[in-house]
């Protein structure tokens, strides 16, 4: 949407979606959450990796709110290296807050939310938000306490956008019959052997289980798996060839797989089909999950990991924790060693979860969608103080 075609007062949100499906879910609900909670205002959607010219200045600074949108977006070079925004902060006139942000640690467990570095810029834009005033929202617990350590303790934790489905508020996830399993495939195995391993440790356990069931199974891609890829911002061609490898690896053993990257309406089209989600996506698992389907995640980074606090989801942890020194770091750069500690018996638990759901009337299922309904109670109290 231009400025030309606004019909009322507006807010800008920057958001990431470049690829990835679970980015472009994102911006679909959150756009959802704005109708319905403030449908006062317009909003303008533009893309959080480029630069302000003269002309978004003056978009940003006409409106009510920047917003910046969802995501892993609390990293250590959050400014200027995720929001490249412009050099002098001072220019925005407009406020500036968070919405559904969420940090980016590896290994992902609590106590690394007391070490998590943001460079100096990063905090410069913090600080900026914080005179600004507005509370802002985070997408997890793990997020707001790396925040709180900060002294930046204007935040709530609202969950993701992507979480409120409001139609599926009073549907409880009920016991039936599994036509369709769908697998989403994570990333972490490109750069590690014993995610690799893992993952189709655990892809062929549900392939086995799935026929047992006379279920259909199908491995899904977040992100691309054609050579269009490339022309992305931010790709590489070490992910695409790892992903055509996978993509081999399935086929050689009849394995069915879809590619559901580029929309959010791919992915909602891919996951409503499904009875059921295991596997490694965040926003498979949040998908679901909204919409009061059975799920359980692997986590295979802090995103994962931070979800069983933020709405009592069925995680496992595909791991223990990864090695962040300087020589840990360099070797799995090289792809010598990849530093994760603690995979082999991921794919194990994950399977036992899944037979324990299915013959106990998905009890713990339930208590995530309790969860989310109360979760965005304070979701609406962020959307409602904003201008």
């Amino acid at each position: 949407m231009s400025l030309s075609n606004t019909t009322k007062p507006y807010y800008v949100i920057l958001t990431g979606s470049k690829n990835n499906a679970g980015d472009y879910l994102i911006k679909f609900r959150a756009k959802q959450l704005f109708a319905i909670e403030r449908s006062d205002r317009d909003i303008i959607d533009i893309n959080g990796w480029e630069r302000f010219d003269n002309e978004t200045l003056k978009l940003v600074n006409n409106s009510e709110a920047l917003i910046l949108m969802g995501g892993p977006a609390l990293q250590k070079e959050m400014y200027p290296m995720v929001y490249p925004l412009l050099d002098d902060l001072n220019k925005i006139k407009t406020k500036i807050v968070l919405m559904g942000v969420g940090w980016k640690s590896l290994s992902g467990n609590w106590n690394n939310t007391y070490d998590y570095q943001l460079s100096s810029k990063t905090i410069e834009l913090l600080q900026r938000i914080k005179v600004d005033g507005l509370i802002s929202s985070v997408r997890d617990l793990h997020t707001k306490n790396v925040l709180d350590n900060y002294s930046f303790k204007n935040n709530l934790m609202t969950g993701c956008p992507a979480t409120y489905s409001l139609e599926h508020f009073n549907v409880s996830i009920a016991k039936s019959k599994l036509n369709v399993i769908g697998f989403s495939l994570g990333v972490s195995f490109i750069n590690s052997k014993e995610m690799l391993e893992q993952m189709q440790s655990a892809i062929l356990k549900f392939k086995n289980k799935s026929k047992s069931l006379d279920a259909k199974f199908i491995v899904c891609f977040h992100h691309s798996t054609k050579k269009e890829f490339l022309d992305t911002h931010g790709s590489s061609a070490n992910h695409l060839d790892s992903h055509l490898k996978f993509i081999s690896w399935l086929e050689s053993h009849q394995i069915e797989w879809s590619d559901i990257s580029g929309s959010a309406e791919n992915l909602i089209e891919f996951y409503n089909q499904c009875d059921f989600h295991v596997g490694y996506r965040v926003h498979a698992h949040i998908y679901m999950s909204s919409i009061s389907k059975p799920s359980i995640l692997i986590a295979e980074d802090g995103r994962g990991k931070a979800l069983r606090r933020t709405f009592g989801a069925a995680v496992v942890d595909g791991f223990y924790k990864v090695k962040d020194d300087f020589i840990s770091k360099l070797l799995r750069k090289l792809k010598v060693k990849s530093g994760y500690i603690g995979t082999s018996k991921a794919s194990s638990e994950l399977f036992e979860y899944f037979e324990s759901e299915i013959n106990n009337n998905l009890i713990t299922q339930n208590k995530a969608r309790q969860c989310i309904n109360l979760n965005y109670q304070v979701m609406q109290k962020f959307l409602k103080q904003l201008p």
